[in-house]
């Protein structure tokens, strides 16, 4: 639920929305001016003008996607992915290497099904996104090969959310921590014990490793060392990299202290600069440099909250692969009327100022989502639940170790069994759910290495709904520690 409010121009040109300086619309609103014909394109034939559909509505376009959205959509993934960093002005998204389909797990089962075969196994790292697991699995027979993290850092992450100051201290001298966001950093260490966990298991080297940047479900964007670890890692290795960058448009923390980027894209640091290598993308018209092992997947679902339009995004620049992708996506299409409209929406501009539409929702978009963010932050610090400080995407990685049930005897955290955590943290999260209306996703379901981490999507309800969730936490807080003594 982002729907945003956004101020448009009238004066009928190419590709602008048909509205009053000045008037604010909401996201349905202009696409509904978009969709009608009177704002398209001029066409030779000005009777269509008074046309609901145009030929480009209702004809075959290219499996891959039409030839004016997929160069739309470059220009428009240059400006989110690229913009900012270091990387050659040379270097843009070739539209030729540019797949287009029905929602970015289509496009991602498809890249799999051209770089795997059954049974070979697809490396990500945890916690991840649970859907994963489907997507990879059902038709494309992947088989998913957790990494690992917490235990290949120089040191061991905090065992427990327990307090850091003695029980007898005043409440004001306490403060409970979390595994730092390091410590879910993918390094060498702990992609090859998953490389080797894979052959193990499967008799064959991985093919994919799988990144979601930035990171659902933390929240958090990796490091440009971290991706770029991971991409000499793949290199090396001969295996694939997918970054799975659907949530690069809803970075609201786009600084970090120093004043770095907070978000660099895969993208932007496996590109070269090399010219020959550009030219080798596989279309003739230029591109990134990638190489055959750097792949992209996108979509309009996150950022644009369009889930329902079904518009996903596939890159590569390796030419074995890209027929196939082409040929495969027959079975996954856009729409053409859907293809035309996203088109018009990326190409439309602002008429006050001639800024790009996009541009000026995402920013907007940015700051509701901070907003929402530091609220549910803020909460959560005054009743002294830790979490990982968001900067990206729709949720909040929190700790609830506290409230797990107590361990069996003779059990510790070390030793437990997966069942034991699996059994534990459902508890808890029947518990939130059922006595206090609290409903989030359990670590334990996205693979997490420890049980009593929870997501929280703070976007999926409205305004009143979002305050009442708030209250729920701090009531739940209240009553727990109250029942156990106020430790």
């Amino acid at each position: 639920k982002q729907q945003q409010q956004q101020q448009q121009g009238d004066d009928g040109a190419k590709d602008e929305c048909n509205s009053s300086v000045g008037e604010e619309m909401t996201l349905v609103q202009v696409l509904s001016q978009l969709a009608s014909s009177n704002v398209a394109r001029p066409s030779d034939d000005t009777s269509s003008s008074s046309l609901t559909f145009e030929k480009d509505m209702i004809y075959y376009q290219p499996t891959q996607g039409s030839p004016g959205l997929r160069s739309a959509m470059g220009n428009y993934l240059h400006d989110l992915l690229l913009s900012s960093s270091s990387s050659s002005s040379k270097s843009t998204f070739n539209p030729e290497n540019i797949i287009l389909g029905a929602g970015c797990n289509a496009v991602l089962e498809n890249l799999c099904m051209c770089l795997t075969e059954p049974g070979d196994a697809v490396m990500i790292p945890t916690p991840y996104y649970a859907a994963f697991e489907f997507d990879l699995v059902a038709r494309a027979g992947c088989e998913i090969v957790s990494v690992n993290t917490l235990d290949y850092h120089n040191e061991s992450p905090p065992s427990s959310s327990s307090s850091n100051s003695s029980s007898s201290s005043s409440s004001s001298d306490k403060k409970r921590t979390t595994i730092p966001p390091s410590f879910y950093y993918p390094n060498k260490a702990s992609l090859t014990h998953a490389y080797n966990l894979s052959v193990e298991r499967t008799s064959r080297p991985p093919r994919v490793l799988l990144l979601s940047h930035p990171n659902n479900p933390l929240g958090i964007c990796y490091p440009p060392e971290v991706v770029e670890e991971c991409i000499d890692w793949c290199r090396e290795n001969e295996v694939h990299l997918i970054s799975d960058e659907i949530y690069a448009g809803s970075v609201y923390r786009q600084k970090k202290s120093n004043e770095e980027d907070t978000f660099v894209s895969a993208m932007s640091l496996a590109s070269s600069e090399n010219e020959q290598e550009n030219d080798e993308g596989g279309g003739g018209g230029g591109g990134l440099g990638l190489g055959p092992y750097i792949h992209l997947v996108y979509a309009l679902s996150k950022d644009f909250a369009l889930s329902g339009l079904r518009v996903g995004v596939a890159y590569t620049e390796n030419p074995e692969i890209l027929v196939p992708m082409q040929k495969l996506n027959d079975l996954c299409q856009i729409s053409s009327q859907t293809q035309l409209l996203v088109e018009r929406m990326l190409s439309a501009t602002v008429a006050a100022g001639g800024n790009k539409f996009v541009d000026a929702y995402l920013t907007s978009n940015r700051i509701n989502i901070q907003t929402r963010c530091d609220k549910l932050q803020s909460c959560l610090t005054d009743v002294d639940i830790p979490y990982l400080p968001a900067d990206s995407g729709l949720f909040v990685w929190m700790d609830f170790r506290e409230f797990l049930p107590s361990l069996p005897d003779a059990i510790t955290e070390e030793n437990e069994s997966l069942s034991s955590k699996e059994q534990r943290e459902r508890g808890l999260y029947l518990k939130l759910m059922k006595e206090y209306g609290l409903l989030f996703t359990p670590g334990m379901s996205m693979r997490n290495e420890r049980p009593g981490f929870f997501r929280c999507v703070f976007t999926a309800a409205s305004e009143e709904e979002f305050e009442l969730g708030l209250e729920r936490i701090r009531k739940f807080v209240a009553e727990e520690r109250g029942s156990s003594g106020g430790n």
